[in-house]
């Protein structure tokens, strides 16, 4: 008699994290043509249905993917900012890794194929960007003040962090054909200077020398 294969038995919540793991591991390496249901299913060892019954469709499951990643994105972006001042923050490490999530994790080809699909009508990180700003700004405005410096005006705090997004996702979907095109040699050198490079042009935006 064949031995009967032991079912593991799991909560729903650990069900989910499984499949978004191995989700999130066929994205960064295939892409989201990657992500099908049937090799996930494979890769955890469930059903097919079982996929289904969390998720209800594929489109269920790459949104939970992208709603995951921007989740923790932002908990480490407001921890990263919160309660320092503009002249104490790194932006190497912050940078590193939204450049990380959408690049190199696939984040940013991800929601693009969800809207040019129509999966979605819009980003899952609808309201990041405003909550950002609004974290920021005034610890801007305290730095500028405290340096006798003249405040910035909202929409210069937001432009710096609508510029960040724009590079980030834009080295997600484009980066490797952008560096092509500049002739790069080498590719994962050049890409990590420019976001060594980009991050201190960020940084002497958000907090400019002194005259």
């Amino acid at each position: 008699m064949a031995e009967k294969i032991k079912r593991i038995r799991r909560t729903a919540e650990e069900a989910r994290r499984i499949i978004l793991d191995a989700a999130s591991q066929r994205l960064a390496a295939l892409g989201p043509e990657g992500i099908r249901l049937q090799d996930i299913a494979n890769d955890v060892g469930i059903s097919h249905p079982t996929i289904l019954h969390h998720f209800e469709s594929r489109e269920g499951l790459v949104l939970a993917l992208t709603q995951r990643a921007t989740e923790q994105l932002r908990a480490e972006l407001f921890a990263a900012f919160a309660g320092r001042h503009a002249r104490d923050t790194d932006m190497h490490p912050i940078l590193d890794r939204v450049f990380d999530v959408l690049s190199r994790q696939g984040h940013a080809r991800l929601i693009g194929w969800m809207i040019l699909s129509g999966a979605i009508r819009q980003s899952p990180e609808q309201g990041l960007l405003r909550d950002l700003t609004d974290l920021i700004h005034p610890m801007r405005v305290e730095e500028s003040k405290a340096r006798g410096m003249p405040a910035p005006e909202r929409d210069d705090t937001l432009f710096i962090v609508m510029l960040g997004a724009v590079a980030a996702f834009g080295d997600g979907l484009f980066g490797p054909m952008v560096r092509r095109a500049a002739g790069v040699t080498d590719e994962a050198l050049t890409a990590e200077r420019f976001r060594a490079w980009f991050a201190e042009l960020l940084r002497s935006r958000i907090l400019p020398a002194a005259q």
